[in-house]
């Protein structure tokens, strides 16, 4: 259920900048960037030194506002702790975008998300309340996750990681209206789904959260992709609950649920049978041959990542136990056991945190690393436990 406003007058000033005179006196002054554009920096200083506005808001979310104001917060990450939470899988997807905005910053010369931290210092300057409009980066990455199909994802992840473009491009034109609508509808044409995740429903959700939120005289610095669905929205806000709803993960579907299960339930039920029936010897074969082809082909997963020895046995281990297990992988057991034995060290965070990383040098960086020992072993497994199922009738 939408909260009903009256229209608001909207004037585009320059580029980009666009002022919207609501019926209640109160004035928004939205200025579209590019991330990685010096020129944005410019513009977003001299938009708020001029209006000088008692509200200013940001396209950020609690966490990644932590990150901008203490440039040294990546020292403190502890990796454990995020394997643990099950979070290193959307730890790595933020700093894949994160090194994407790096690798066309080191074209332009402008770090990524100056612009905010030019807009976080002036609030702080001025006296001018700063609002963190953005939706939780946590949130918008797992409903990604969770909602994209699985070819859309690699297909996501493919055009990520692909570093060695070294095509000229003009980073002011992306800011332009046609430059947008050309890129958001090619991404709506080949990723639907996931432009609307990560798109049209932050446009809703910063629209909604800048309308509830503004001053008398508000200046929002957002991302220039999100200019025109912003001011498609903010004519009828979304409310409260409307925004609460779209930081809802989606549970798993029934099949995701089941399937998990139903492995461990096959393989148990194929043993039984063979104990049942008198058939112990076939019982013992069919064992040895799940121990065996699970945890050969996780081991040469975490052989494929580089991963330490002892890293490699703890995957041929766990990965027949694992199998079995719904509530555990033995990615989470190899990347445990890689940063323990091969701890990352700050430079290896400052790599991350100052420069884009091509894949290719994953393999050295000691995190970066851990993820492919979780991810590479996740994957051995999961075609260990898929070839063996099958090949288990011949027992019988």
């Amino acid at each position: 259920m939408n909260t009903e406003t009256a229209n608001p007058r909207v004037e585009e000033l320059r580029q980009n900048v666009h002022l919207l005179t609501f019926p209640d006196a109160k004035t928004l002054y939205l200025i579209g960037t590019a991330h990685v554009s010096a020129d944005s920096v410019k513009l977003v200083e001299e938009i708020i030194s001029e209006v000088k506005p008692d509200t200013i808001c940001v396209e950020l979310d609690e966490k990644r506002y932590r990150g901008i104001a203490d440039a040294d917060s990546y020292k403190n990450i502890n990796i454990f702790q995020i394997i643990k939470e099950k979070q290193l899988f959307f730890f790595i997807g933020q700093f894949i975008v994160a090194s994407y905005q790096k690798k066309i910053s080191e074209k332009t010369g402008s770090r990524p998300g100056l612009e905010f931290k030019k807009a976080i210092e002036l609030s702080n300057e001025t006296g001018a309340r700063l609002v963190l409009a953005d939706r939780n980066i946590g949130a918008t990455l797992k409903r990604a996750f969770r909602l994209t199909p699985f070819k859309h994802k690699m297909l996501l992840l493919s055009s990520l990681f692909s570093s060695e473009d070294d095509g000229e491009f003009d980073i002011e034109k992306m800011k332009e209206h046609d430059a947008i609508e050309n890129i958001v509808n090619n991404f709506a044409k080949e990723l639907p789904v996931t432009k609307k995740i990560l798109i049209d429903e932050r446009d809703e959700y910063l629209a909604s959260e800048i309308h509830e939120n503004m001053g008398q005289t508000t200046v929002a610095v957002v991302g220039a992709g999100h200019v025109p669905g912003i001011l498609r929205q903010i004519p009828n806000p979304a409310d409260r609950e409307r925004r609460e709803s779209l930081n809802v993960i989606p549970p798993p579907s029934l099949v995701g649920k089941l399937l998990p299960w139903l492995i461990p339930a096959l393989f148990i039920g194929l043993i039984t049978w063979g104990f049942m029936n008198g058939n112990k010897d076939t019982a013992k074969d069919i064992i040895v041959y799940w121990i065996m082809i699970n945890g050969i082909l996780a081991a040469l997963g975490c052989v494929i990542a580089a991963a330490h020895p002892l890293t490699v046995l703890a995957g041929f281990l766990a990965a027949p136990i694992t199998s079995l297990n719904p509530t555990i992988g033995v990615g989470f057991v190899t990347a445990i056991v890689q940063a323990f034995l091969v701890k990352p060290r700050v430079m290896d965070m400052e790599e991350i945190q100052n420069h884009s990383l091509p894949l290719k040098k994953w393999w050295s960086n000691r995190l970066t690393r851990v993820f492919l020992v979780f991810l590479c072993s996740s994957i051995g497994s999961s075609i260990g436990t898929f070839v063996a199922l099958p090949a288990l009738a011949k027992f019988f």
